[in-house]
């Protein structure tokens, strides 16, 4: 028993950087019924441009944090309000998504070069504590990201929830003709949407490169698919369900590294196309039903 809470507590960070790379991905699929598989590697840039302020112009982690999350905010809105909006039907858009992973993969070596880059932890050392007479230990940095994230999405579904922008987001995702007739902005909606997507993505991007101190292209590569299952897990036609979705999933993975390390992996997307087959609203959605 102890050495399973000791694994959960050693990834506890996974928790929260899925979580809010996951909500991204929600955020801009129901404000516009698009996956935005590009999210990863807009992200990415967002750590990377935190990396090169604390590398190049000596910026400390604080405020490489917040340079980084303002640059793919606006890399989000620009995308959504030059690209996507002027694109009619999702397939295309969809492709664009994915011809961004190319252009951006391709456009990070040349705009910060090719030595790698490090990134500095928020906090050092971990907390021992003894819980039913187990010894356990929690890393700092790791806590943080967990608290952090935990508090920034339960503030964005607050957003949604209590304030006219959420009110906007929640009615252009229920139904957009109905909302800009009603005179929402969807535009805007759906602008700030992927602003706010990119920014969540950034910040879980940062996160990830504080806890093993490194930056690279491929950094979110397991982060983004895992993200995805979490999505389809939590249910597609919530904005809360994916974000709780992705508290289960490194969970799942630790029982089944427990069983089998090397299927670790198999095991998990077994179970995710079960599950989309007993309930394919997910765990956490309710079913939707249009009358014909």
């Amino acid at each position: 028993m102890a050495d399973i809470l000791q694994l959960i507590l050693n990834n506890i960070y996974l928790i929260g950087i899925l979580a809010l790379s996951t909500l991204g991905i929600t955020l801009t699929f129901k404000t516009v019924n698009v996956a935005n598989f590009s999210q990863s590697i807009t992200s990415t840039v967002g750590a990377y441009a935190a990396a090169f302020l604390m590398r190049e112009l000596g910026a400390g982690v604080w405020l490489s944090t917040v340079g980084g999350v303002a640059l793919s905010f606006v890399i989000g809105f620009i995308i959504d309000a030059v690209i996507i909006r002027n694109i009619a039907g999702g397939s295309g858009r969809i492709m664009v998504t994915i011809g961004l992973i190319v252009l951006i993969t391709a456009a990070i070596p040349l705009i910060f070069g090719t030595i790698p880059y490090n990134f500095s932890r928020y906090f050092d050392g971990s907390i021992d504590f003894t819980l039913f007479g187990m010894p356990l230990y929690v890393n700092k940095n790791s806590l943080f990201i967990f608290i952090t994230s935990a508090v920034i999405i339960l503030a964005i579904f607050a957003a949604l929830r209590f304030t006219k922008w959420g009110l906007g987001v929640r009615g252009t995702a229920s139904n957009a003709y109905v909302a800009a007739m009603m005179g929402v902005n969807t535009d805007l909606m759906t602008a700030f949407s992927w602003a706010v997507s990119s920014a969540c993505g950034a910040l879980a991007a940062i996160f990830c490169a504080s806890q093993t101190t490194s930056v690279s292209i491929t950094m979110l590569a397991n982060i983004d698919a895992n993200s995805l299952l979490a999505f389809v897990v939590g249910g597609i036609p919530s904005f809360y369900g994916p974000a709780l979705g992705a508290a289960v999933i490194p969970i799942l993975l630790v029982f089944f590294a427990l069983i089998n390390g090397l299927w670790a992996n198999s095991m998990l997307y077994i179970l995710v196309m079960l599950l989309v087959l007993i309930k394919p609203e997910g765990l956490f959605g309710t079913k939707v039903l249009k009358k014909v």
